[in-house]
């Protein structure tokens, strides 16, 4: 039996999910969230094989959840927004589901939570020698932008800083700016693992582009990035390997 936990601030989307899980006889809902805290909170207490997981809610977001969980179980991501895709799969999601659901897309993402639990069934039996898996070199790194239609790839060792834009970002390289439909704080989530260091509550930069500390400011090429006071003792860590 797949113990399932649905997290969505939308009554709609716990409705579909559960209509189709009912429809799946070792499929099993053990919880149903509304809240990013509520889930937190339920994942300490019950035991849960797989967790249908919005992006956007209120308190915390779906990646932001994520970020805060040790040892989360299989998650499949459901949401309206199709640009989060790439950049989930770097939390090691089972699936990707878009709003709205169908059932046949639905089942296969089951099936591949399916294969992933007894694989993981597989390794907790087996001894393994104690080896680290190796990070993904930053070069290699990239995040999407949708432009007139057309879907393309910015490597993140091009971009120098972010921009807070409402509930967009504007992501600044050498020579462009490319505009992300993503709230800064998940573009913070994605982006810190490869070098990307919060300086403001609107601005988000590389920490390697940073060249100097000038009072209450950071200078990128030639430009001035302002520094939150909270930011500050960050920004003086960060140069420490810089300047």
């Amino acid at each position: 039996m797949i113990r399932v936990l649905i997290v969505d601030d939308e009554a709609p989307a716990h409705k579909v999910l559960e209509t189709y899980c009912g429809r799946v006889s070792d499929l099993r809902i053990v919880g149903n969230c509304y809240d990013a805290t509520s889930a937190l909170n339920l994942l300490r207490e019950q035991d849960v094989d797989l967790m249908f997981l919005d992006i956007q809610m209120s308190d915390l977001t779906g990646l932001e959840l994520l970020q805060t969980l040790e040892k989360p179980p299989q998650v499949v991501l459901v949401t309206a927004y199709a640009e989060y895709a790439l950049e989930s799969y770097d939390f090691g999601v089972s699936d990707y589901l878009l709003k709205p659901v169908r059932y046949a897309r639905f089942l296969q993402a089951v099936e591949k939570v399916r294969k992933r639990l007894q694989h993981n069934t597989i390794e907790t039996n087996t001894p393994l020698p104690e080896t680290r898996p190796e990070k993904a070199a930053d070069t290699d790194a990239f995040t999407t932008v949708e432009e007139e239609g057309v879907l393309r790839r910015i490597p993140l060792p091009e971009i120098l800083w972010a921009e807070s834009a409402a509930n967009y970002v504007k992501l600044h390289t050498a020579g462009s700016v490319h505009t992300k439909r993503i709230t800064l704080s998940e573009l913070e989530t994605l982006f810190r693992p490869h070098g990307f260091l919060r300086v403001h509550k609107s601005f988000l930069v590389r920490a390697d582009a940073i060249r100097a500390l000038d009072g209450n400011r950071i200078r990128i090429g030639d430009e001035l990035i302002p520094v939150g006071a909270t930011y500050r003792q960050a920004v003086r860590d960060a140069l420490k390997g810089i300047c």
